[in-house]
């Protein structure tokens, strides 16, 4: 089969692919619904490598760097220990506990968490180590986007999957008791990136999404201009529309949750098309290429151990080499208590250095773009 590199890029593939029983509550279909995947093309950046046989030119990179890496993180949760987080996650299953089993199920739960929070109540909490993240990149010289949720208050409807903390949440950042807002300024004051990572039913409604955006940006003090959809819960056939007309320069979704690598065959951002409007979008996306959970989850995806997954990251840059793209990594904070997990990401910053890659965040990656990138459609 031949595939249109336009018709890849601009999504006209991945829409006609939906099932047909997609509907705004089914998590999004995954690598096996991609076009590129019966070919065994995944793990290949097919369009730059056709763009570069054609005489194409690879990206410039600062200081003549080879390639780039993109480092980001979604923050789903702040506190391992937190009642009122565990709370509140109850609270959204009872409202959406579809049988009484499920409904009991939610309220055992409940007597758990107060069980579990007189336990853990002297505990220091395993995932207010943030500042471990900075320290980490920092000593590779580079910097990251922290996708922050708004906070459970500035969402209209709620799903069960949504994020449970709110923006004046306590935790602490650097041995210093803060909240979630204190900790998110200190963090863009050091110079990384603050991103939305908005609720599940805002894929589709652009007013949600500005409401959300100006939540975070009241809490930082300034414009956001990076998103990442929680979830990965994305419509190619409407989402893009509503990210631009949100105010959103940069995107950084399109990645697979069960696997890695080139959903769209490609690791040079390119402007999003509006499929209804048949025009081109001036937010940019900034592909996921590579998901912590994707490959070390036990349960789903991959299932990789931490050497088989390492070997992963370092077959996947090497295939962003030869192009000269960019390499972006999904990272989640609360994952930093798995020590395979995190030590995957340590050895992952540690190669990238030794491989002389130009390291930034999606809005870094993005402004990069504007200055020298050509568009891939």
């Amino acid at each position: 089969m031949t595939i249109n590199h336009q018709n890849l890029l601009q999504g006209c593939y991945e829409a006609e692919l939906l099932p047909s029983d997609f509907s705004p509550e089914r998590i999004v279909p995954d690598f096996a619904f991609n076009i590129l995947n019966p070919s065994g093309l995944l793990y290949r950046p097919v369009v730059d490598e056709e763009y570069l046989q054609n005489g194409g030119q690879k990206p410039g990179w600062p200081d003549g760097k080879p390639f780039a890496v993109c480092l980001t993180h979604d923050v789903d949760a702040v506190s391992a220990y937190s009642l009122k987080q565990s709370l509140r996650s109850r609270s959204s299953q009872l409202l959406n506990a579809g049988s009484a089993f499920q409904k009991v199920k939610s309220l055992m739960g409940v007597g758990m968490d107060l069980a579990s929070a007189g336990i853990h109540i002297q505990q220091k909490d395993p995932l207010h180590r943030y500042e471990r993240w900075l320290k980490a990149e920092k000593e590779c010289g580079a910097k990251s986007t922290f996708f922050f949720w708004p906070g459970l208050s500035a969402v209209t409807k709620r799903h069960h999957t949504d994020c449970t903390y709110e923006l004046y949440d306590s935790v602490v950042f650097d041995n210093q008791k803060c909240t979630v807002t204190e900790m998110i300024r200190e963090i863009d004051r050091q110079g990384w990136e603050i991103g939305l990572h908005p609720s599940w039913y805002s894929f589709d409604d652009a007013d949600e999404l500005k409401h959300q955006k100006g939540s975070l940006e009241k809490a930082l003090g300034h414009e956001i201009v990076s998103i990442r959809q929680h979830y990965l819960h994305y419509d190619i056939r409407v989402t893009p529309a509503v990210h631009s007309a949100a105010g959103f320069k940069y995107d950084s979704t399109l990645g697979f949750n069960d696997n890695i690598g080139f959903r769209f065959g490609t690791c040079y951002p390119w402007h999003l098309y509006d499929l209804k409007a048949e025009e081109e979008l001036p937010i940019m996306e900034i592909p996921l290429i590579i998901q912590d959970a994707a490959m070390l989850n036990p349960d789903k995806g991959m299932r990789l151990d931490e050497d088989t997954a390492f070997q992963y990251v370092k077959q996947i840059a090497e295939a962003v080499e030869k192009v000269g793209g960019v390499l972006t990594l999904l990272w989640h904070p609360n994952h930093i208590i798995k020590p395979d997990w995190w030590s995957v990401y340590l050895r992952s910053l540690e190669y990238f250095k030794e491989k002389n890659a130009w390291v930034g965040s999606v809005r870094e990656v993005g402004e990069r773009r504007k200055a020298s990138f050509r568009n891939v459609g």
